[in-house]
Formats: structure tokens, sequence, C-alpha cells
């Protein structure tokens, strides 16, 4: 029986830091793996898909101001600029100053562009600066993903957009002849997130904070290759944390890999997690 194997060498320190340590990216021994986490959901169609309507839904006019709450390597920032130019300005907030440097590095010299470094929870911005907001898988990251959103709203002006998409942990599901097992090792990847079911709480967060006029989009996304799901959600690295933690015994984890994995050789492997993208509208004008 084969068995999986990805030379991970430590595999369930992988899986808290990716799942739970993108908030201290910079206090990290290998931030390599987050750059290279953003690098790889980048290239994948179904990321570029949402990230471009998500974008679009903003309504963005060339001469406005827009924030990117938690820009990362700044790939959305980027066409942010492009909508606004050439008068207008993108501006990239993260927490991490690893992240900003590889965006900057990214856009030597483009106008448009601006980079903080800054706490989504208490965005260091007057209020009602920008013409529109947007978020993108960061609040999954962050304890209080209501205040953040409150944070956002407050510095949009009157009649602006904030947008929000993110992922909700509890529609991550695998399918395996060990369902049980499949939802121990799904909520042990979900439980690294400080906030892993935010995507279903993204519209009420919305109005709790003032804002109206409010559109939900949902949008799942399915793996079908044991390859492809294993880089994305680190399985290996989530059985040995659900090992470790006492919640499978070792040979029923083995068992539920090696179940995938057979899966995939059928052509059967299936996994899915449902996104949810968030459109609000600031009040007044």
């Amino acid at each position: 029986m084969t068995q999986p194997h990805s030379g991970k060498s430590d595999p369930t320190s992988f899986t808290a830091s990716l799942a739970g340590e993108f908030c201290c990216v910079d206090r990290v021994s290998d931030p390599g793996r987050f750059v290279a986490c953003l690098e790889r959901l980048s290239a994948i169609p179904f990321f570029r898909d949402y990230k471009s309507e998500s974008r679009a839904a903003l309504g963005l006019n060339p001469g406005d101001r827009v924030l990117e709450v938690g820009c990362g390597l700044g790939f959305d920032l980027a066409a942010l600029g492009a909508e606004v130019a050439p008068a207008g300005l993108a501006v990239g907030l993260d927490m991490s100053r690893i992240m900003l440097e590889r965006a900057r590095q990214a856009a030597p010299g483009r106008p448009g562009l601006a980079f903080t470094a800054g706490d989504a929870l208490a965005l260091p911005f007057a209020d009602a600066v920008f013409h529109a907001c947007r978020v993108d898988r960061t609040l999954q990251h962050v304890a209080d993903p209501f205040l953040a959103l409150a944070e956002m709203a407050r510095v949009t002006r009157p009649g602006g957009r904030v947008a929000a998409v993110e992922p909700d942990w509890g529609s991550y599901l695998l399918d395996s002849a060990d369902p049980a097992a499949a939802g121990i090792v799904a909520r042990t990847w979900r439980e690294g997130f400080p906030s892993g079911q935010v995507g279903r709480t993204l519209a009420r967060g919305m109005a709790e904070c003032g804002l109206s006029d409010i559109a939900v989009t949902p949008r799942t996304f399915v793996l079908r290759t044991f390859a492809a799901a294993d880089a994305v959600y680190d399985i290996e690295g989530s059985v040995a944390g659900a090992v470790a933690a006492g919640r499978l015994t070792r040979q029923r984890g083995e068992a539920f890999l090696a179940g995938l994995v057979q899966a995939d050789g059928r052509g059967c492997f299936f996994s899915s997690l449902t996104f949810f993208e968030v459109l609000g509208r600031t009040r007044g004008v």
C-alpha cells in the first residue's frame, strides 16, 4: 500500500504556522513558507477569477483612493492601482514588514501605490479618506474580525464600498471512506485559525458596523487530486496534528491518508471549501 510522503520535516508545526501564524510572519523562523503559499494560491484560476470580480465590485474610478487591508505580496494592490490610475492612490496595509518589502520590490517606482505597516484592528488613517476598502483572506487570521470591518467602514467615505472575501473553514470537506476521521482532520486544520469560520459571519459583521446594501456571493473551491489539496491544505500535517492531539490513533491516521491516495488513484478524490464574497456600502450621500 502506497503511503503519501511530502518530505516535510515537522508537519505538525507546518500546519500550525500556515493556519495560525500569518498574523506574525515576521517572527517565525521560515517566512518563506508564507510567501510560497501566497504565490501558489495566486496562480490558481479560482483565486484569480474571484479576485478580479471582487475588485470590479468596488466600482473604482480613476482618481479614487482605495485601501487593501492585509495586502501581502501586493498582487491585488497592483491591480487596484491600475484601476485608479493615473491620479488615484492604492494603499496596501499589512502587519508583516517582510511581506511589505516583497510587495515594494515587485513594484519599484510604480506611481499611485503606497505601502503601510499597520494593524487591521486600528487602521492608521483618518475617518472617510478612502473611496473603497477591500480585505481578502485576512480576517481569518484576525482575532476580532468585526472590529476590523468596523475600522474599514470608518475610513471609507459615505457611500463608499467595503468588500471582504473569506473562507469558512467549517465548510472544508474531504470525501473519505472514514468520514469521522475526515471531520477530525478538517477540525484540526480549522482550529489553527484565530477566526476559522469568519466567512459565514461577514454579512452580520458588516450590518453591525452600519454598512447597508449588503450582498453575499458564495464561491466553492473544488480540488480533485490529493497532491493539489495537500499543497493547499497540508492534509498530511493536519493528520499529524490530529494524531499528536490524541484525536486519531496513528494507525487510523495512516489508514485515512492511504484511503485518500487510493481514491486519488481511481480518480475519485474530492475536496471542497466555500468562500464568501460580501460587499457593503457605507451610509450617506
